[in-house]
C-alpha cells in the first residue's frame, strides 16, 4: 500500500506531524513549545491543536486553540478555551470560553476565527464533544464521578437526550454504553437497539466513527491480559446500520494502552498507531504495516490528514 495518502498529526510536545512513508516527524509551526499538555482533534479535513500550560501538578490553564489549514504553514488562532468540538457542518468549532472567576460561556467560532456572537453562559466543568444536526453533545461535570452526557440544542441549552455515557455520535446515531452491553440510538426516529459486546474482557476506551458515519472503531483495552502484567488492545468495528461487529486482523495486540491510537483516514482506511503505524480496510485480510519510529512522548490522540 502507498502511504503517501495520509500523514498523522500527533499530540506530542510540541505537536508534530509524521509522514509514514518516510518516517520523518516534524514539529507543527506556530505551536507553543516547552512543558505543555497538547491535544489534537479533527474538524473535517483540518487538525485542531489545543495547547495548555501547566498551573500546578494537576492544574492546567485554558488551552490555546490553533487550526491548521495546511500543516506546513502558520495556524489560525482561535484564542483560549477549556474545551473544543467540531460543528455539524465542519466549518467551525464550539468552544467553552473561560472568562475568569469561575465564569464560562459556550461560543461558536468559524475555523477562520469569526465569532457568531458572544455565546451563552455555561459551566466551566462542561466539555463539548461533537455537534450533529440534532444537537451538540456535551459532558456535564466532565472528569468527575457524576459526569453525564447530554445532547443539547446549543441555541437554547435545552436537553434533547441524556445518558450516563455516550461513546460516539454521528449524524444519525449515538453509540451508548450500558451496564453489560451497548445500544445504538437512531436519532432520526429515537429507536434504541441493544448491541452485545463482542468480547467479555477488556474495557471500551477510545471510539472513533468513520468519516461517513456508518461505522465506529472501538478499542477494548485490557491492562492485565490473562492475569498478567501485559496490556493488550483489541480493535473491533461496529456497523451502525446492521449492528454487526468485525474484528480487526491479528487482535488483540500487546501494547501500552496509553500510547495506542486509532483514527480513520480520508479514504476510509482504519489507522492504528502503536510502536508502528498500520492501515487496514475492512475488505482486506491483514494490516499494512510501516515500521516507522514514533515519538515516545505521544498520547492516544492522532489525526490523519491528506498528504500534501
Amino acid at each position: 500500500m502507498d502511504y503517501s495518502g495520509f500523514r498523522l498529526v500527533m499530540s506530542t510536545s510540541p505537536p508534530s506531524v509524521l509522514d509514514p512513508a518516510t518516517g520523518v516527524t516534524t514539529p507543527l509551526p506556530g505551536a507553543p513549545g516547552g512543558d505543555r499538555v497538547n491535544e489534537v482533534l479533527r474538524v473535517g479535513k483540518f487538525p485542531v491543536v489545543l495547547s495548555a500550560a501547566r498551573c500546578g501538578p494537576s492544574c492546567l490553564e485554558p488551552s490555546e486553540v490553533f487550526v491548521y489549514v495546511n500543516t506546513g504553514n502558520q495556524p489560525w488562532k482561535l484564542g483560549k478555551a477549556r474545551s473544543v468540538a467540531p460543528s455539524a457542518d465542519e466549518s467551525g468549532v464550539w468552544l467553552i470560553r473561560d472568562d475568569g472567576n469561575d465564569l464560562c460561556r459556550l461560543q461558536y467560532v468559524s475555523l477562520l476565527g469569526a465569532e457568531r456572537d458572544r455565546g451563552r453562559p455555561a459551566s466551566c466543568t462542561t466539555a463539548v464533544r461533537q455537534e450533529v444536526p440534532k444537537g451538540l453533545l456535551i459532558t456535564v461535570n466532565s472528569g468527575t464521578a457524576t459526569a453525564e452526557d447530554v445532547l443539547i440544542d446549543p441555541a437554547t441549552g435545552r436537553a434533547v437526550h441524556q445518558f450516563p455515557r455516550v461513546l460516539a455520535i454521528t449524524k444519525d446515531r449515538m453509540l451508548l454504553a450500558e451496564l453489560t452491553e451497548f445500544s445504538v440510538l437512531d436519532l432520526r426516529n429515537d429507536q434504541r437497539m441493544p448491541v452485545e459486546r463482542p468480547v467479555a474482557n477488556g474495557t471500551p476506551g477510545h471510539v472513533v466513527p468513520s468519516r461517513d458515519g456508518y461505522q465506529a472503531a472501538v478499542l477494548f483495552g485490557d491492562p492485565a491480559w490473562a492475569g498478567t502484567s501485559t496490556q493488550t488492545a483489541d480493535v473491533w468495528v461496529l456497523a451502525l446500520d446492521t449492528l454487526t461487529w468485525t474484528r480487526a486482523p491479528s487482535m488483540p495486540i500487546a501494547t501500552p494502552l496509553n500510547q495506542v491510537a486509532i483514527e480513520w483516514s480520508e479514504d476510509d482506511a482504519l489507522v492504528i498507531a502503536t510502536d508502528v503505524v498500520a492501515s487496514w480496510r475492512l475488505d482486506r485480510p491483514r494490516w499494512t504495516i510501516v515500521k516507522t519510529p514514533l515519538p515516545a512522548d505521544r498520547n492516544r490522540q492522532v489525526v490523519a490528514v491528506p498528504q500534501g
